[in-house]
């Protein structure tokens, strides 16, 4: 995939076109499942990257893990 010339988004941009909140957005980035990219201070993503098919249940997904957890 050729991510030349592709703007980064940052973390709000990132939760919306995902449909999360950021606490799950955080959540995929440390468990591995949502590609980040730290310059600076700040983490960035590739849009190109969020759309990939694997990432289109992560609410679903994280809404189960923490229920099941709190349970």
């Amino acid at each position: 995939m050729n991510h030349l010339g592709e703007d980064l988004i940052g973390p709000a941009a990132a939760c919306q076109m995902l449909g999360i909140d950021d606490h799950c957005l955080l959540q995929g980035i440390n468990d591995g499942i949502v590609p980040a990219y730290r310059i600076g201070e700040a983490v960035r993503f590739r849009p190109s990257e969020l759309r990939h098919p694997a990432l289109s249940g992560l609410a679903e997904c994280y809404l189960i893990r923490d229920e099941n957890f709190a349970a």
